[in-house]
Formats: structure tokens, C-alpha cells, sequence
């Protein structure tokens, strides 16, 4: 017996409509769909780049490859807006190249071996990345390493689910938890060395 096919939840409805409203040429559908997802994915290519100018140019090109490659999402995936983050990131990473292809592999090697016991389930900087384009949390941020910060900015700043995220990063749920994990202790120690953070977990007050 076929499997039934997945439906998309409920609450992706009205999206879906108007995606299928602009791949009718409806314009004003896809301006909806630009104002429900334009400050996420800019504020996600302003953090994954660490430059603003690099970030608009990653949201204009990711809005328009949504203008003219629409047929590439697919709704039994996951929601629009993780597709566009994932759209996002390939473009960040291509504005990046280069730059990124230093990775340790050990740190890769390492993905699933975190235990999550060990690992505070709060971010360190929550207050400061409250204020998410503040210069010294972009600063912070472009030193974790690529592949951790992608999982930090994609579920704690984009609040994507974990399953959202490791369809963006190709990667499986537990390597999400993992990758989270040690971007979390990686900005954890940048802020402290920054003179952001006051003891382990625990961020600066202002003066």
C-alpha cells in the first residue's frame, strides 16, 4: 500500500496560497510573502556574513531566486521560511568563499559526541543577542565556526525547529543538537574573552 503523502500543517496555509498566487504572476502575493519573511532573512545573512552590506545583497538575491525559481519549494519539507534560510545560507557561504574552507575536521568529527548533560540548555548571551545586530554580538558571532553558528543563528535567532534547521544544514536532528551545543560554550568564550560575559554563562551587566 502507497503512503500517503505529508501534508504541510495547518498554519502553513495561507502562505502556500500566496506562493501559489505568485507563480500565477500575482505580484502583490509575492510582496506579502517578501514583508511576512524579509527582517528574518536579512537578520540571518546580517549574522551568518557579519557585514550589512553583504546581508542586503543576500536578501535581494535570495527574493529573487523565490521570484523565479518558486518550483523549488517543497512544502512536505518544511516551511517557507526554512527554505529560504536554507536559500539564504547557500548565498552567505558563497559571498564567503574562501574563507570557510579551513574547518577542522576534528570539530566535525566530533558533532554527535557532545553530551547534551553537559552542555547549559541556555544560551550564555541570551541578552545580548536580544539586540542581535549589536557590533559586538556580530563580532562574537564571526568567530564560532561556520558550521556551529549556521545551527545558532537558524534556532535561536531565527527560531527555526531543529528538524527546520538540519534540513537547512543537510545535516540529521542529533548533529543539530550537538553543532548548538558547542556554538553556544564557542560564543560563551569569545564574549568572556571580549569582557562581555561575567563568569561562566552568565552576561556582563551594563555599567
Amino acid at each position: 500500500m502507497d503512503a500517503k503523502p505529508t501534508m504541510p500543517p495547518w498554519n502553513m496555509q495561507p502562505e502556500l496560497i500566496l506562493l501559489a498566487r505568485m507563480r500565477q504572476g500575482d505580484e502583490e502575493a509575492f510582496v506579502a510573502l517578501y514583508r511576512l519573511h524579509k527582517d528574518a532573512v536579512y537578520r540571518f545573512a546580517l549574522l551568518r556574513t557579519g557585514s550589512s552590506a553583504q546581508a542586503a545583497d543576500v536578501t535581494q538575491e535570495t527574493f529573487l531566486h523565490l521570484m523565479t525559481r518558486p518550483e523549488q519549494y517543497d512544502p512536505s519539507r518544511g516551511s517557507i521560511a526554512a527554505w529560504l534560510c536554507g536559500v539564504a545560507r547557500n548565498l552567505a557561504r558563497r559571498e564567503s568563499a574562501g574563507r570557510e574552507d579551513a574547518t577542522d575536521p576534528d570539530e566535525l568529527a566530533d558533532d554527535a559526541t557532545t553530551a547534551p548533560q553537559l552542555v547549559d540548555p541556555v544560551t550564555p548571551a541570551e541578552k545580548l543577542i536580544a539586540d542581535e545586530t549589536a557590533e559586538q554580538v556580530r563580532v562574537a558571532l564571526a568567530a564560532v565556526a561556520p558550521h556551529y553558528r549556521d545551527v545558532l543563528i537558524l534556532c535561536e535567532l531565527s527560531e527555526l525547529t531543529y528538524a527546520e534547521a538540519a534540513q537547512v544544514c543537510g545535516i540529521d536532528i542529533g548533529t543539530v543538537r550537538s553543532r548548538l551545543s558547542r556554538a553556544r560554550a564557542q560564543l560563551a568564550d569569545r564574549l568572556a574573552r571580549m569582557g562581555l560575559m561575567h563568569g561562566p554563562g552568565r552576561v556582563k551587566e551594563a555599567s
